[in-house]
């Protein structure tokens, strides 16, 4: 009988130990230990999503501190109540549940059942548990961003969450009062990619892993601050469908003011800071892209902006019982170009008779631009005229759907055929028209495949766009002649050869029909060719001929396409209309070919202004 009773008496204290315990016993017991205006003693916390917290890394953010035993209904009753505040407040207000005498897979078994997602943490010393929580639970902490206690709660009765969101709310708009400071909660979105080409593959193309918040005062146009953010959460379902991507960072501080914001994304060769908002603004205006082209977005996420003239102007004041909600829209500053055909051989027809296939089986960009604006310029061509001076707001802007204001890039000026010498453009160009060679193509993929890259703006006054200032495409494409008229010398008659293997090493085009050699041409043509001469493209133009060349198993051909926006049929220059603006996704298919294109590309952009060019493009 006494063994019985000392059984029962351990089984008591275990279970005073474990659970809800009087109001009396834990009012004493906790009483000299942590209260109310007390500062926080200090603790380090490890999560089961693997991050670390200590009560030094929380300074200058309001969080709550709870301990609990799952087996305890008053704790279970508090659980909850937190959940809804770990909903609305997410990383603004931390959470930090410690399971007072159970390990985290037990508390995780009892989270899968009561639908909860709070993360769990466990002290990295046992006796954390001896300074908030000695005898009893639940207890629950509000600790303020100085490291000050502000309520402490137990189970008489469990705090609801009407009145932990009040004192929530309440410790924002003290802090802000008490500092003359206001709180951002910043939300960066991101423009979303066309559905038609989203790919996990690309999903490099949304990231923001460094952002820089550029603030300057709005009155004088001096230099404020400059915030640099990293560690953005990525929201899982934006609220705003619009937008593919957005992130959210909380809790950073400012001074109330008026301020015009700047934002770069994924860039760290910016200054610490600068003096004055315009020299902030020609320092980013005209930054090197040396390659003007990139094959791939790196792992950190593209250079993106925001809108320079969206963020002028803003009031920060302390918003009531709350953050200040800033949201920034990203722009890309590179554009993506899809390039793809829509079938791999392009028959060539005349008079319903087929006389050649063509495959295209190479792309090669050209003019890349090398330099960018990081903030997008536009300006009013209603008539053409000097570069202006670019100032805020007049010629900064997002897309423009206004007629007479059109994007440009930093070259816009000085590449027309009013403004520019043909030496000054290799300056300005990777893989210049000009200066074309035969290196450095990719290939092209099979059909209803695209191949793709990223490149800088490259816009160029409407009567540049076909004389060689925007960017274009040059295809590689190999020609299979159905048949080659071969001169027979035996019965001084043509004849029609089949076999490719019988062919000569260049074949001459003239009125939809191939010839093995001018001797063929001249038969059949009458005209007198020198039998012996090399002619050049240029000297057989005259005569409307072509020629192509046999090289590593093909014969070839040459095509070139200068891109541009399709849809209208004014003769007035749209907003875009001609060459590649940032943050605009192409896609271009080659859907038919209509001739035979040149032996070789000898580029010459400033007479000829209409280059040949046999390919019908759709461009998306």
């Amino acid at each position: 009988m006494k063994m019985i009773r000392q059984v029962l008496s351990t089984l008591l204290i275990t279970l005073l130990f474990t659970s809800c315990v009087s109001d009396n016993e834990e009012s004493d017991a906790v009483a000299s230990i942590v209260r109310a205006g007390d500062e926080v003693p200090a603790f380090s916390l490890k999560g089961t999503d693997g991050k670390r917290v200590s009560s030094e890394l929380l300074t200058g953010q309001t969080y709550v501190l709870n301990f609990f035993d799952t087996s305890c209904p008053d704790c279970q009753e508090g659980l909850q109540v937190l959940q809804r505040i770990y909903d609305k407040y997410g990383s603004r207000v931390p959470v930090l549940n410690v399971p007072r005498s159970q390990t985290t897979d037990e508390a995780r078994t009892y989270w899968q059942q009561a639908g909860l997602s709070m993360p769990i943490y466990t002290p990295d010393d046992q006796r954390l548990y001896y300074k908030f929580a000695s005898k009893g639970i639940p207890r629950t902490y509000i600790v303020d961003d100085r490291g000050v206690v502000s309520a402490a709660f137990s189970d008489s009765p469990v705090a609801d969450f009407d009145t932990l969101d009040a004192l929530l709310q309440q410790l924002a708009g003290n802090a802000a009062k008490a500092d003359g400071e206001v709180r951002l909660s910043v939300k960066v979105k991101v423009p979303p990619l066309e559905a038609s080409l989203r790919d996990s593959y690309f999903h490099n193309e949304y990231t923001i892993s460094r952002l820089e918040l550029w603030f300057f005062d709005a009155d004088t146009k001096t230099f404020a601050t400059k915030a640099i953010l990293s560690g953005l959460t990525k929201e899982e379902t934006p609220y705003d469908t619009e937008y593919e991507i957005t992130y959210i960072f909380d809790n950073l501080r400012l001074k109330v003011g008026l301020y015009d914001i700047f934002a770069i994304a994924n860039y760290d060769h910016s200054p610490d800071s600068v003096e004055q908002e315009s020299v902030f603004l020609d320092l980013v205006d005209s930054l090197t892209y040396s390659e003007g082209i990139e094959a791939n977005i790196p792992y950190t996420g593209p250079v993106m902006t925001s809108c320079a003239t969206s963020l002028l102007g803003v009031d920060l004041v302390p918003w009531t019982n709350k953050e200040y909600a800033l949201e920034v829209v990203m722009e890309r500053v590179l554009a993506k170009l899809q390039i793809g055909v829509s079938k791999n051989s392009f028959p060539l027809i005349y008079n319903e008779r087929k006389y050649a296939d063509i495959n295209i089986t190479n792309y090669k960009l050209v003019n890349m631009n090398r330099s960018y604006y990081l903030f997008l310029h536009k300006d009013n061509l209603s008539e053409f005229r000097t570069q202006p001076q670019f100032t805020l707001p007049y010629n900064y802007d997002d897309y423009s759907d206004k007629d007479e204001e059109y994007v440009v890039d930093p070259y816009f000026y000085q590449k027309t055929p009013d403004g520019s010498e043909t030496v000054k453009c290799r300056q300005f160009y990777r893989s210049w028209f000009g200066d074309f060679t035969t290196e450095d193509f990719a290939s092209m993929p099979a059909a209803d495949n695209y191949g793709y890259a990223y490149i800088l703006e490259n816009t160029a006054f409407k009567t540049s766009q076909k004389n060689g200032y925007s960017p274009g495409i040059v295809f590689k494409a190999a020609v299979s002649p159905d048949f080659v008229y071969l001169y027979d010398s035996n019965q001084r008659t043509l004849k029609e050869e089949y076999r490719p293997e019988y062919w000569p090493k260049t074949l001459y085009f003239y009125r939809f029909h191939f010839f093995g050699s001018l001797q063929a041409l001249n038969v059949a043509s009458g005209l007198a060719l020198d039998e012996l001469m090399d002619y050049t493209d240029a000297q057989l133009k005259s005569y409307g001929i072509k020629q192509c060349h046999f090289n590593m198993g093909v014969y070839e051909t040459y095509y070139t396409y200068w891109i541009h926006h399709r849809g209208t049929t004014s003769d007035a220059m749209g907003p875009m209309e001609y060459g590649i603006v940032r943050n605009n996704f192409y896609r271009l298919t080659v859907t038919g070919v209509s001739g035979l294109g040149n032996s070789v590309i000898t580029p010459d952009i400033m007479r000829d202004n209409y280059p040949n060019s046999y390919t019908d493009l759709e461009i998306n």
